[in-house]
């Protein structure tokens, strides 16, 4: 028998029987997203948080390659005058959050930020391979709480999947008076109703490739790798 694929919501990009639509909000920001997706995340990740990101971000877009040093739509917005291009990525960086980045950084210039999605290893790679990536500003922030994405294991104590990464960034742009003082929260309801539909899907005897049994919070796991000195955000 021909396999046919399933049908997937053109808004969520999740399949139709797992739609998030009613879940979402939309958000908009002053601040601009590019969700830099590996190709991995964009065809196969069906747990991936990056679409649901941008469906609740109008103010956002996604681009999937592993190398954007050609990209004709990245190197448009990065030689924009009217554009502060910035990459939002840990180590050296200018942490939001601790007052290092303010509206005077930017002056009447709009705030674009890159996110690279994908695992630690693909988005090591993207960077590597993108030299007009590697020539941005950078931004870091102080995380506020630990990852709730149960479903997967994080392989570091304080790494973010891609929406919790992005709500926790705009809470400290608000603080930094570069976005709106309101309520974000919102933007994870979609997180948190992904992850009860797949734990619905392994409790269903009739649902025989979904992982059987329970989940175990975070704080339950053993670490995957010994904690390294420099801190991981997202």
């Amino acid at each position: 028998m021909e396999f046919e694929p399933r049908k997937k919501c053109t808004h969520c990009a999740r399949p139709q029987k797992a739609c998030l639509c009613e879940h979402i909000t939309k958000l908009p920001t002053k601040t601009h997203f590019v969700i830099l997706m590996h190709p991995k995340e964009f065809k196969y990740e069906k747990d991936g948080t990056g679409k649901i990101t941008h469906a609740s971000l109008p103010n956002s877009e996604i681009l999937w390659d592993v190398s954007f040093t050609e990209n004709k739509r990245v190197n448009d917005l990065i030689e924009d005058p009217k554009n502060h291009c910035v990459l939002l990525y840990p180590g050296e960086a200018k942490n939001v959050s601790a007052g290092e980045f303010l509206p005077q950084d930017i002056q009447d210039k709009k705030l674009v930020v890159f996110l690279l999605d994908g695992t630690w290893a693909c988005a090591k790679k993207m960077l590597k391979l993108s030299l007009n990536l590697q020539s941005l500003p950078r931004l870091m922030f102080t995380p506020t709480a630990r990852s709730e994405f149960y479903i997967k294991h994080q392989p570091h104590e304080w790494c973010l999947s891609t929406i919790e990464s992005t709500y926790q960034f705009i809470e400290a742009l608000c603080l930094a008076g570069l976005e709106e003082k309101r309520d974000w929260k919102p933007l994870l309801t979609p997180f948190y109703k992904l992850q009860e539909y797949q734990v619905a899907c392994s409790l269903d005897p009739s649902r025989q490739r979904y992982r059987k049994g329970t989940y175990k919070k975070p704080e339950e796991r053993p670490a995957v790798r010994a904690e390294r000195s420099r801190k991981l955000f997202f």
